[in-house]
C-alpha cells in the first residue's frame, strides 16, 4: 500500500507540473529562457540555449546573469527590467538584414526612454505545455543569428516568412521563448483583474504554426 500511494503521488505531481498554462502563469517577475525549437507542440525546458539579459539580449545563461523581468498586470500588459521598458520597436537596435522579410525589423531591446504600447505586449497562450511567449498575430518562434557561446550577446528578432523564405533565415537559428516566474510582483493587490486572454485556446492534438501572419510580397 505504501508503494501504491507513492506512485499515485508521483503521478499526480506529474500532472500537476504540466497542467495547461494559463494566463495567470504569465504575471509577476521572472526570467525569459530561450529554446531552440521549431515545434512548440514538443518543445520542452531540456531544450534551453541560453536566456535574456536585462538589456533583453540573448546570453548564454552558463556564463552571464539572466535578466529580471516584470509584467504590469494592467493595461499595456508588457514587460519591463531595471534598464527599462522592453520593445522590438527601438530604433536604435540592429535590424535583421539576412531576413528577406524581417530586414526592416529591430531587435528586442529595453531601456528607459520608451513608453510602451499594447503592441509591445508578449503575451502566453491558454493550453500551451509550458509558458512560451508570442507576439503580434500569434507569433511564437524568434530569430537569432546563432546560439549564444561564452561571451556573445546576440540581437534577438521576430521569425518572419513568406513565399520567398518559408522557415527561418537561412543560417539562423529558430527559436522560442519561455517565461519562469520567480516571484509576484511587490505591489500585487488581491482581486487585480485578469489578463485578457488572446483570441485562441490550445486544446490536444491541435496543429496550428503558431508562425505568425505571413509576410507578403510587394
Amino acid at each position: 500500500m505504501p508503494q501504491l500511494f507513492s506512485t499515485l503521488l508521483t503521478l499526480a505531481s506529474a500532472l500537476v507540473a504540466h497542467a495547461a498554462v494559463q494566463q495567470i502563469d504569465f504575471t509577476g517577475v521572472g526570467h525569459i529562457y530561450v529554446l531552440q525549437s521549431n515545434s512548440w507542440q514538443t518543445a520542452t525546458p531540456k531544450q534551453k540555449v541560453g536566456c535574456l539579459d536585462d538589456f533583453g539580449k540573448f546570453v548564454n545563461d552558463k556564463s552571464k546573469a539572466c535578466g529580471t523581468f516584470s509584467r504590469l498586470n494592467e493595461y499595456p500588459y508588457t514587460l519591463s527590467s531595471k534598464h527599462g521598458n522592453c520593445t522590438f520597436e527601438d530604433t536604435t537596435q540592429p535590424r535583421n538584414t539576412d531576413s528577406i522579410y524581417g530586414g526592416a525589423d529591430y531587435a528586442w531591446h529595453c531601456q528607459h526612454n520608451y513608453k510602451t504600447e499594447i503592441y509591445d505586449e508578449l503575451y502566453t497562450i491558454d493550453g500551451f505545455n509550458y509558458v512560451f511567449l508570442c507576439f503580434g498575430d500569434f507569433g511564437c518562434y524568434y530569430d537569432a543569428k546563432k546560439t549564444p557561446s561564452e561571451h556573445d550577446v546576440l540581437p534577438l528578432w521576430q521569425y518572419r516568412w513568406g513565399s520567398q523564405q518559408m522557415g527561418i533565415t537561412p543560417g539562423h537559428v529558430q527559436l522560442q521563448l519561455l517565461w519562469e516566474k520567480i516571484s509576484d510582483l511587490p505591489n500585487k493587490r488581491e482581486g487585480e483583474k485578469r489578463i485578457p486572454s488572446p483570441r485562441i485556446e490550445i486544446a490536444e492534438g491541435m496543429q496550428v504554426p503558431l508562425e505568425g501572419r505571413r509576410t507578403k510580397d510587394y
